[in-house]
């Protein structure tokens, strides 16, 4: 994407890689030469290798928002989507705001390059919206659905790679990203979906050998045939079959709906049964972009990028197809009567419509693997339901006793700071708790004991008292376990009240 910085700058003089400030320097220069794009490319460069030894300087995030500045001014739109991007985290909302409007500019400039000016927008959207509204309020009791939006999503090299923000705590006002094999990216509820753009991502590939806490769905996924890829036993019997019903191979699997009342817990097993198909993989997930507009974000795995063309060809050669929290979604067109209907497919951008036929598309094909998420079938529209007949409901519950015992276990693995508290109690404690928020709060009480060591420059493992406070958080208030917690938690204080009066 950027030019060779480093052949314009002069060579140091122990042959030492340029540092940001050098960068910084020869941007300056370059600006002040006129060569405007060298200089923003400079900045951009001097920010990038800021970026990579430590937390940006002010120096490098100047420089940042030097490349805005020129990116804008040049008309370099591609660019300046890219820079805000990476500015977004240091500005205030007053000046994302502002930015976001230059941002919106630089797009109605690009549309005017092909003739459409922004008053012949703007009555387009004005004719749409007040023809919607009318359809609207002469339909029976004059109710306002959810309307699919149309607008228009950037795919810049870092907004297909956001995370989603981790659920909260129940009883807690924050919380950190999930630990030792936790972490599935979530998002907030959003109106219903928007423009899809195709954009290659990596994607984090495990399988249900490395998915504890699971055991109970997995067994019931194998049940159906999944995960039994490369068991001979398997294979023979499946060979078997196909030679007595004079088929080819098994018929097309139902379509797979994960559902959960945590839902991270049910989008972390929908990825460990991708990775156990092994199949290229397209995911659709909503999310929210910097304009505050509900967007359908559509990403690939890298690896799998060219042979996909999911959005152009549909699934060429079988792959895997997953929606994210479909329960998010909203459509109001399988309310409607058919010219409604219609109206709203055509009043939505080409991106939108493409994801949904690319989903359909998806359906109808034996080869394609259609995995979805939710918290419940009950809440999804009506609309995504009928894309995704026929399919087979996974109810994911609690972790049970066994599960949680192999979570608590795979923790202390990875962590050996924890091992000094008692297991079966953090079994007992942990009980309907979500296996999300188990990590969570296991890494919230690691942190916590290892912010305590380098306050005191010595190594502090986790106490009991500072993890069962982490698990008190998450656990219902009227609950018996939260109750246990709470009294130990004090129990611990006044015990070491007791040794404080003693060494005093």
């Amino acid at each position: 994407m950027f030019e060779n910085v480093d052949a314009n700058l002069p060579p140091c003089g122990d042959g030492a890689q340029p540092t940001p400030a050098d960068y910084l320097a020869q941007a300056t220069a370059a600006c002040e030469a006129g060569d405007a794009r060298l200089g923003l490319h400079l900045y951009l460069a001097a920010f990038e290798e800021a970026s990579e030894s430590e937390v940006p300087s002010e120096d490098a995030i100047y420089g940042l928002k030097q490349a805005w500045r020129v990116a804008c001014s040049t008309r370099e739109r591609a660019l300046a989507e890219y820079i805000f991007e990476r500015l977004e985290p240091y500005l205030s909302h007053d000046e994302i705001a502002a930015c976001a409007e230059q941002l919106q500019g630089l797009a109605f400039d690009r549309l005017e390059q092909f003739g459409i000016s922004r008053d012949d927008i703007e009555e387009m959207t004005e004719a749409l919206s007040q023809e919607a509204v009318g359809m609207i309020m002469a339909s029976p009791g004059g109710a306002v659905p959810p309307v699919l939006a149309a607008s228009v999503a950037v795919p810049t090299p870092e907004a297909s790679a956001k995370t989603k923000e981790p659920s909260r705590p129940k009883n807690a006002p924050s919380a950190s990203p999930g630990a030792g094999g936790a972490g599935a990216p979530q998002g907030s509820p959003a109106a219903g979906p928007a423009a899809a753009p195709a954009d290659a991502q990596p994607v984090d590939i495990f399988t249900y050998a490395s998915l504890p806490g699971f055991t109970e769905v997995v067994e019931r996924m194998r049940a159906l045939g999944i995960g039994l890829a490369g068991d001979p036993e398997y294979e023979a019997f499946i060979a078997m079959l196909n030679s007595r019903h004079g088929f080819e191979g098994a018929p097309a699997a139902d379509n797979l709906l994960f559902c959960s009342q945590a839902r991270e817990d049910a989008s972390r097993f929908m990825m460990a049964t991708v990775g156990e198909l092994g199949l290229p993989a397209v995911r659709m997930r909503m999310e929210e972009s910097f304009q505050g507009l509900p967007m359908l974000c559509v990403t690939a795995q890298a690896a799998d990028a060219d042979g996909l063309n999911a959005l152009r060809h549909g699934f060429e050669g079988g792959g895997v197809l997953v929606l994210e929290d479909i329960d998010l979604w909203g459509s109001p067109i399988a309310e409607m009567s058919d010219d409604m209907a219609g109206f709203l497919m055509a009043a939505m951008s080409r991106g939108a419509r493409e994801a949904v036929n690319l989903i359909r598309q998806a359906v109808e094909n034996p080869d394609v693997y259609v995995l979805a998420s939710a918290s419940s079938s009950e809440v999804i529209d009506p609309f995504f339901l009928d894309l995704l007949y026929p399919f087979t409901c996974i109810d994911i519950a609690y972790p049970t006793e066994g599960e949680r015992a192999d979570i608590w276990m795979d923790i202390a693995r990875a962590h050996p700071s924890i091992r000094a508290v008692n297991r079966d109690e953090l079994v007992r404690l942990s009980a309907h708790m979500p296996r999300y928020d188990i990590y969570m709060a296991a890494r919230e009480a690691i942190e916590e004991a290892y912010k305590q060591g380098l306050m005191h420059r010595r190594y502090q493992p986790v106490t009991r008292e500072n993890l069962f406070d982490k698990l008190a958080a998450y656990q219902p208030l009227e609950s018996a376990e939260y109750a246990e917690l709470e009294n130990a938690v004090v129990s611990d204080f006044a015990a070491s009240l007791g040794d404080l009066d003693e060494l005093l």
